[in-house]
């Protein structure tokens, strides 16, 4: 074998396989470009579902607009990696609810609490939120600032929400005319907050939960006063009937004597 033979023969074989790792390193962008996609439609899903199901009182401004941005942000890296027309689509979706919201003054109404499945539901979903503010804070999405205040927030909500739940059984029993229960449901209410009394965030709560409580506690403490004066007004009145009955038995009585 000639030379050259060789030559063309190690030539061939190299070009085999440069093709062959290059096709791999192909395949692998591939699989890591696919990797990556997924990754960030989870993210996608992800954020989407802190907007819709965190309920409004448990969700300031400021961090709802954040949670928009990040989606956005999302969409971009998306884009990039996989342009596609309906990706582009929901993106321009998304920046006009940004916007709407954003621009709205209107007071978002607060969603009541009142069933036990659901605050277990809602506390995952704060333990999750939190995992994702130190994954975003890692990816310098975030100021460390912002997930310090963030995170405080949602301490003070997981403790909140048995109050606000408590807050509802206890407006139920007042509207229904159980003053004693709900008493005992805003004193509950105030008891759930009591880990986090001294926190700035709980000042607002706890004295707007006092005030309802005092309120019902003076309405009660002036119906038993009611009930004390008609009851002893009752008894006056008894008191003079019986009186007036004796004096007549006792006219009577003469009145019969003098005639015989």
């Amino acid at each position: 074998m000639t030379a050259v033979t060789i030559t063309v023969l190690l030539l061939v074989i190299g070009g085999f396989i440069a093709f062959a790792i290059f096709l791999q390193l192909k395949e692998q962008a591939r699989l890591e470009k696919l990797r990556k996609v997924a990754t960030l439609n989870n993210q996608l899903r992800q954020v989407r579902r802190y907007l819709d199901e965190m309920p409004p009182q448990y969700q300031p401004k400021d961090m709802k607009l954040w949670l928009f941005s990040r989606m956005i942000a999302i969409y971009d890296q998306l884009l990039v990696l996989q342009p596609d027309i309906t990706l582009t689509r929901r993106r321009e979706h998304l920046l006009e609810e940004m916007a709407e919201f954003q621009e709205s003054k209107q007071k978002r109404r607060a969603k009541p609490m009142n069933d036990e499945l659901m605050i277990i539901e809602i506390r995952r979903l704060f333990e999750s939120f939190k995992s994702f503010l130190i994954a975003s804070q890692k990816e310098k999405t975030i100021d460390p600032d912002v997930v310090h205040r963030y995170s405080k927030l949602l301490n003070f909500y997981h403790y909140k929400i048995n109050a606000d739940y408590h807050s509802y059984l206890a407006r139920k029993a007042f509207l229904s005319g159980q003053m004693e229960t709900a008493v005992e449901m805003y004193k509950e209410a105030l008891s759930q907050l009591t880990p986090v009394k001294e926190s700035i965030e709980a000042q607002s709560t706890i004295l707007k939960l006092k005030d309802l409580l005092q309120e019902i506690e003076d309405d009660l403490a002036l119906q038993k006063a009611e009930e004390e004066i008609s009851r002893s007004m009752d008894s006056q009145e008894e008191g003079e009937l019986d009186d007036e009955w004796s004096k007549f038995i006792e006219d009577s009585t003469f009145q019969t004597k003098k005639r015989f």
